[in-house]
């Protein structure tokens, strides 16, 4: 077992008699009932990192259960420090709440490792329990140290532009160590890796010496490991402002969109307006894949083809240039699939319609005659219908009972009309018409059926 060197507190040195006292019956008429003075319960001793928030726990805190105390009185909570780490410069100041009710979950945060020793003392109106303790042991972790170099920025050549590191830090809280190089620069500057000004602080600075994109690296240390290094750029310019690389939406390619494939850098601008050339180069295929730069309709265009061979990611940069300077590039991610892959579209047809409709009846020798109820018109609505590819959907209506008429069989949305139907004197009679949508991609199609009904009447 490894020894902790700790310092006693001042407090720990007295103990007031009252948090000795454990009293007895209460002077007053109690009805035979026994006074029962509260016990301390500290809560389990604790493992902890260093600058983390403790939450002490003396909820256990109470009357024994074998004390039959009518009216529990409020209970009052009050920690001490009987020994904290040396050099420490913890006390009762730093826990929260000290000395009251809400003290039962009272906190504190330890500032250096070592074992911090706690007693309590739970109190009513009349008396105070013995004290109980609980041991908080704090600890430096191993996680390694995060860098964060800041946002990326511009400034002007022959500027000093100020990086800032200070949002870097430790998972356990340890004083960082700062380094930061130059870890490229455009092929105009005479800048090296060790052309930073005060690389070992949160906050160095750097001279741009020509225009063009410049990449500081940055790692920090908590005494023990070191980070990963993070990464800002610095766009510098003399005036001359760098083209900005635009190569298009990364998207899902959907199974029907075919293997040849169009990408598009026609975002691509320069802010002076300068005409622009661009570069294109394949950054990563499939597993498998044949495709490289030659599979490129032309590596210069703005929106060149290739046609892919194997389903995955293709991976493409765009850089453009401006007469003088090279932009960022800019990167655009494809995904090929296969019509394996292909979904079937839904078809929706919309709700199924009604409608009322009424036509003149005369009577001879007590037979009714009737005319036909007029031909009725119902809206066709097939826009609920989709792909869930994504994919262009090819629209058909059909009249399954060979009698109404549609407007445009191929709409989305369409007219049906039904023809005239029979009346019956003062009775309602339903006629029903079947309408049928189907809806297809390049592959697969599924269908919907939306019912029409006309109730027809007679009357005088």
């Amino acid at each position: 077992m490894s020894q902790t060197m700790f310092r006693l507190t001042p407090l720990a040195l007295l103990i007031s008699p009252l948090a000795l006292q454990s009293c007895g019956d209460k002077d007053e008429d109690t009805g035979g009932t026994a006074y029962c003075s509260p016990e301390a319960n500290a809560g389990a001793d604790l493992s902890v990192a260093v600058s983390s928030l403790v939450t002490l726990d003396a909820t256990a805190s109470g009357y024994p259960e074998s004390c039959n105390q009518e009216g529990e009185d409020a209970l009052t909570y009050t920690w001490s420090f009987d020994a904290v780490p040396v050099d420490s410069y913890i006390d009762v100041s730093a826990l929260s709440e000290n000395g009251t009710t809400g003290a039962a979950s009272a906190t504190f945060t330890p500032d250096l490792p070592g074992t911090y020793v706690l007693s309590l003392l739970v109190c009513d109106d009349t008396s105070c329990s013995p004290p109980d303790i609980v041991v908080v042991t704090a600890a430096t972790g191993d996680a390694a140290p995060v860098a964060d170099a800041g946002a990326d920025s511009s400034a002007e050549v022959d500027t000093r532009v100020e990086l800032d590191g200070s949002a870097s830090y430790d998972p356990e809280g340890a004083e960082l160590e700062f380094s930061w190089a130059l870890s490229s620069a455009p092929s105009c500057s005479a800048l090296g890796p060790d052309d930073l000004f005060n690389p070992t602080s949160a906050k160095p600075t750097l001279i741009c010496d020509c225009d063009g994109v410049f990449v500081a690296s940055l790692v920090v240390s908590d005494g023990g490991a070191w980070s990963s290094p993070d990464y800002v750029s610095v766009t510098c310019s003399s005036g001359n402002q760098l083209p900005i690389a635009d190569a298009g939406d990364s998207e899902s390619l959907a199974p029907c969109d075919g293997s040849t494939i169009q990408l598009n850098g026609f975002g691509s601008y320069d802010p002076e307006g300068e005409e622009l050339e661009y570069q294109w180069t394949v950054v990563s295929v499939p597993s498998g894949s044949a495709v490289d730069e030659a599979a490129l309709t032309s590596l210069t265009d703005a929106s060149p083809y290739f046609t892919w061979d194997v389903p995955g990611e293709y991976t493409f940069q765009l850089q453009v240039y401006d007469g003088t300077l090279w932009s960022a590039p800019d990167v655009v991610t494809l995904v090929a699939q296969d019509l394996t892959a292909n979904l079937k579209p839904v078809a929706n047809a919309g709700e199924d319609q009604s409608t009322s409709a009424t036509s003149s009846c005369t009577t001879s020798a007590y037979v009714w005659s009737c005319d036909d109820c007029e031909g009725q018109e119902f809206d066709l609505d097939g826009s609920g219908s989709y792909d869930p590819d994504g994919d262009s959907l090819a629209y058909t209506w059909t009249d399954l009972s060979g009698v109404a008429s549609i407007s445009s069989r191929s709409s989305a949305s369409s007219v049906v009309t039904v023809p005239p139907t029979a009346a019956t004197y003062n009775v309602s009679t339903s006629h029903s018409f079947n309408v049928q949508l189907d809806v297809a991609d390049c592959a697969t199609s599924s269908s919907d059926v939306v019912t029409v009904t006309v109730s027809c009447k007679g009357e005088k």
